[in-house]
């Protein structure tokens, strides 16, 4: 009888510790499995959180699926997505259960260089293993929360001495053309900055901000001391369409053909608000004071430079350039965002020079030929940006992109966009395919820049990594 409890009471503890046993199995089991989806949906917060950024900062868009899609490669996730401007889908799929979880990001764009910089600083460390991903998505989170580099008087600023550095180098104006100059292009900073807290206004911002500085312009040139088209040019510099043109014919080279027409589609509707915004500025001129244009196609401002007056009345001469060049490379970058006391803002300026030198040499054998120009032009500075990505673990887009956008406001040269106003102002019937005419210089330009930066890309790195495919940062 003893003998049968003590077998019961031995089984009964067997019994209990395969119980424990089992518990404790399934405690582990559950544990796994939700730091296990912890950490998957950790990783999936950090991939929508980097779509975003790069979105928000003006990431080389062409590039953006395939850096999203290497990344999601190298944490592990099943993914895919599809890339539309200023919009993204991403999927998140599950093989085990046949699921998938979309997400939609749809978010505008500014080109910030300092911040994209940071962003792709923290994509690279979490690829390469440097830091967690929970560290960069509260990274990210502070980056995209971050105030302004500039502030609103600094940006007024930058935008007027943009302005006035390009106006002689790319316009042929004189040293009086570059001072008036100053006052508009900060006016069209002042009044970018405030369209942007009223959505209806921001609608017809281009036109309107046109008409303004054509209006301006025209009442200056009838004093004979300033060049209409040197100031109307360089005053509305910084919302030429070149780069969204240069974009679209990234992504047509890309094979993002959907992405690539619908901003190419836009780039010609936008220039030609701007052409008939400076058309009616004119018009208005004209009709208000009863005074005639001057200097309309007087595209190298021979009527209001005095060649026997003042240094200051005078076509600048070529050595200008030692001085405007640099200067617009350097208040270019830094309305876009590049921060001082850096080492990629002196790359910025010195690679811009290195593109703008190539560019006008280059220009001089082949004169009207824009597009040979460019590319040529956007070879040398892809070649030294990508040189300097590649062997001194560099951001090679960052370095480049100020001295790419150099070379697009060639668009307006050779009368650009100023055929389609004078064209509109003496009432002409084809005056819309002057507008259409400078849509296309400005898509052959960049149709040389994309080749030239495919070159370029091509010879720095002719093999490329499966695993971190996107690790080219570039144009």
């Amino acid at each position: 009888m003893e003998e049968q409890k003590e077998r019961e009471r031995k089984e009964r503890k067997e019994r209990e510790r395969k119980e424990k046993e089992k518990r404790r199995k399934r405690k582990r089991a559950e544990v796994y499995i939700t730091r296990h989806v912890a950490a998957i949906l950790q990783r999936q917060e950090f991939i929508l959180k980097l779509a975003r950024a790069m979105m928000m900062f003006g990431g080389p868009s062409h590039r953006l699926v395939a850096q999203i899609q290497s990344t999601a490669r190298v944490l592990e996730l099943e993914m895919s997505c599809m890339y539309l401007p200023d919009v993204m889908w991403i999927s998140f799929e599950d093989n085990a259960t046949g699921t998938s979880n979309v997400k939609f990001i749809r978010q505008g764009s500014a080109l910030d260089l300092g911040k994209l910089g940071e962003a792709h600083g923290l994509y690279w460390d979490v690829i390469h293993d440097v830091i967690s991903v929970s560290s960069a998505s509260t990274a990210l989170d502070t980056l995209m929360h971050r105030k302004p580099t500039y502030s609103f008087p600094q940006l007024i600023l930058l935008g007027g001495m943009c302005s006035t550095s390009i106006c002689s180098v790319s316009f042929n104006g004189s040293f009086i053309d570059c001072l008036v100059s100053f006052p508009l292009g900060a006016l069209l900073v002042t009044i970018q900055l405030l369209s942007v807290r009223n959505e209806l206004y921001g609608n017809v911002f281009e036109i309107t901000v046109a008409t303004l500085l054509s209006f301006v312009s025209a009442a200056l040139a009838s004093t004979r001391r300033v060049c209409y088209e040197a100031v109307a040019s360089s005053s509305v510099v910084l919302i030429l369409p070149g780069f969204i043109v240069l974009n679209g014919s990234l992504e047509l080279s890309s094979r993002s053909l959907i992405a690539g027409s619908v901003r190419l589609c836009y780039a010609l509707m936008y220039s030609l608000f701007l052409g008939f915004g400076l058309a009616i500025g004119a018009e208005l001129y004209q009709t208000m004071l009863g005074r005639p244009l001057l200097g309309g196609t007087d595209y190298m401002c021979i009527a209001s430079h005095d060649p026997k007056g003042g240094w200051w009345q005078r076509t600048p001469s070529l050595w200008w350039a030692f001085l405007s060049v640099p200067c617009y490379s350097l208040f270019l970058s830094l309305r876009f965002g590049a921060v001082t006391g850096r080492r990629e803002l002196f790359l910025l300026v010195a690679i811009s020079c290195i593109g703008w030198v190539t560019n006008h040499f280059v220009g001089t054998k082949f004169p009207n030929q824009s597009d040979i120009s460019a590319a040529v032009g956007a070879f040398a500075v892809g070649l030294v940006s990508n040189l300097y990505g590649r062997f001194f673990a560099g951001n090679a887009f960052v370095v480049m992109i100020t001295g790419i956008l150099f070379q697009l406001p060639s668009g307006l040269g050779n009368g650009g966009l100023f055929n389609f106003v004078v064209d509109q102002t003496s009432g002409s019937s084809s005056s819309y395919l002057s507008g259409f005419n400078t849509a296309l210089q400005l898509i052959s330009t960049s149709i040389g820049l994309t080749v030239g930066l495919g070159i370029s890309l091509v010879l720095v790195h002719p093999i490329q990594s499966k695993r971190r495919a996107a690790g080219v940062f570039s144009l």
